[in-house]
């Protein structure tokens, strides 16, 4: 049965992104602040057909969490996201070495969540220290540790995990929620906060990562 409601809520946050477009010019030239409340750089990724501003909003609330260094992945369409795992990986590399920074942490929407989550499970995630995927398909029945999936509930692309099947994890789902709506929803924008944000346990690493498919 149509939920016209989250049809509507989709319909607007598909409007808030695509008005949102022109504002590129607000995401360049911003410097790396060592000395924010969490310094460690996200790195957002988008979906497909997606774009940097998609995440304007999670950026706003990031800020006044303290989280203040941001840089965007962006990428043509196409949905070889092994390939894209790699570039993404060389722009790690070059953030950290930029910054200084030891470690970034991922932030990705749909498929930039399977390319985020790609490259911390198949590549060095020495440089990763965390992963928010974002109604990003999965191809397996677990999670990794370091990674908080988020889902709607009424997502048509991305069908949330099964209580028994799973995938299992550390799973948010969403009430009431699309899956562009997770881009905007206040519930999405504070659990991403809170794990970005808040010291975590340890969690266990690879000890000999795989390595990526040839760049």
């Amino acid at each position: 049965m149509i939920n016209f409601r989250i049809v509507g809520s989709e319909v607007s946050a598909l409007g808030t992104a695509a008005a949102a477009m022109p504002l590129r010019f607000l995401l360049r030239g911003q410097p790396f602040d060592a000395g924010a409340p969490n310094p460690t750089p996200v790195v957002l990724v988008h979906g497909f057909l997606g774009d940097p501003t998609n995440f304007l909003a999670l950026r706003s609330h990031l800020v006044s969490r303290g989280v203040r260094n941001f840089v965007s992945f962006s990428y043509p369409p196409r949905l070889d996201y092994q390939r894209l795992a790699c570039r993404l990986g060389r722009m790690v590399e070059a953030v950290c070495l930029a910054t200084g920074a030891s470690q970034v942490d991922l932030v990705g929407h749909s498929l930039g969540g399977l390319i985020a989550r790609y490259l911390t499970e198949m590549g060095d995630g020495g440089r990763v220290r965390r992963v928010v995927t974002l109604g990003a398909p999965y191809l397996s029945n677990r999670i990794p540790p370091r990674e908080l999936a988020v889902f709607g509930d009424y997502d048509p692309f991305i069908v949330a995990p099964h209580p028994v099947y799973g995938p299992h994890g550390r799973i948010v789902l969403v009430p009431n929620c699309g899956h562009w709506g997770l881009l905007f929803h206040p519930m999405v924008l504070e659990e991403v906060a809170r794990f970005l944000s808040f010291p975590l346990g340890i969690v266990s690493l690879p000890t000999a990562p795989l390595a990526l498919e040839a760049c």
